[in-house]
């Protein structure tokens, strides 16, 4: 078994602030021992601190390659115009922020990918809850979901074990998956979380990037408000509805889904929060942290008037794409 210590602030490698486009926030920094007496201590050992930087480095190359590939030119484009928008794939948790102590033993790396690739290779519903977390999804689409997993992102090519990592108390372990044969490559990440007894499971929802109802039917105008996973940058484009910098905050978003509706340079979709409001509070909160593009889970409301690629941010429902018991913004309330 490997040391169950877990990172605090689950951002895999780049994706809360951005990260493979099915995936990732920045890479949480590597357990060191447990204490075995349940209790939190400060890790300073300089050959410790030399692992860990050392393995920041690493997977902020990996992960930033990564999410040029797979987001592409137009998502540089926009954070590279945008001089408020600082593009960076390292850690931003102190030392005196990892937690040690973990409620359930962990699973070693090869036993986290082992997990994912089961959970995969799933195809009777009877079987789904045994190695997934549901959430708002059902066992048929979990099903359906896993089997057009090569027409929609191509053959499996490997996974690799990212961190440990704690988001609002949540452990998690993450692993990439990469695909082959589609252009651009395409890779998710799959989310692992303890049940209350302690079994880990795939986090299906974070996996699927899941929106309800679907992008299509948000963009489409056939409803008027969605939740969905995108990734979030902070923005300065107020018009129309939205023309008043002070009533509002701006941030432009992306995701997988929308990018694929919608024509060649017209991706990018903004999102406003009311000032003052408990979202732009927890935005606020987000975007404290070093990094500068993250993963998010919003609820989005189209606004009569607004233009169509413009939504009003009705609640920030969690700082990943996994979703804790309590909304995030209710913190701000």
């Amino acid at each position: 078994m490997k040391p169950k210590a877990i990172q605090r602030g689950i951002e895999s490698p780049h994706a809360r602030d951005m990260g493979p486009v099915p995936l990732l926030r920045k890479v949480s920094k590597l357990r060191d021992a447990d204490p075995g007496d349940g209790s939190r201590r400060i890790v300073d050992s300089p050959e410790v601190l030399a692992r860990r930087r050392r393995m920041i480095l690493i997977w902020s190359s990996v992960l930033t390659l990564t999410t040029l590939t797979v987001v592409g030119g137009f998502m540089m484009f926009w954070l590279r115009t945008h001089g408020n928008v600082k593009y960076v794939a390292t850690g931003d948790f102190t030392d005196a922020e990892v937690r040690i102590a973990s409620k359930f033993v962990s699973p070693s790396e090869d036993e986290a990918v082992g997990l994912v690739k089961r959970a995969m290779a799933i195809r009777d519903p009877a079987q789904v809850e045994s190695s997934i977390h549901l959430g708002e999804s059902t066992p048929a689409e979990v099903i359906e979901f896993m089997q057009d997993s090569e027409a929609r992102d191509g053959k499996v090519d490997h996974h690799i074990w990212l961190s440990s990592m704690d988001v609002e108390g949540l452990q998690m372990e993450g692993v990439l998956v990469t695909y082959t044969g589609k252009e651009p490559p395409t890779q998710r990440l799959a989310f692992l979380t303890p049940d209350s007894q302690g079994v880990w499971k795939l986090d299906f929802d974070s996996f699927a990037m899941t929106s309800r109802p679907s992008w299509k039917d948000l963009l489409d105008g056939r409803v008027d408000r969605a939740q969905v996973r995108v990734f979030l940058a902070k923005d300065e484009y107020f018009n129309g509805i939205y023309d008043n910098d002070t009533h509002w905050a701006c941030f432009g978003m992306v995701s997988l889904e929308s990018n694929a509706l919608l024509p060649e340079g017209q991706q990018l979709l903004r999102g406003y929060c009311k000032a003052d409001s408990a979202q732009a509070k927890a935005m606020a909160r987000i975007f404290t942290k070093e990094t500068r593009v993250h993963r998010v889970t919003l609820e989005l409301l189209r606004v009569k008037g607004a233009d169509p690629r413009q939504f009003q941010i009705t609640r920030v429902l969690g700082e990943d794409w996994v979703l804790t018991p309590k909304p995030f913004d209710e913190r701000f309330d």
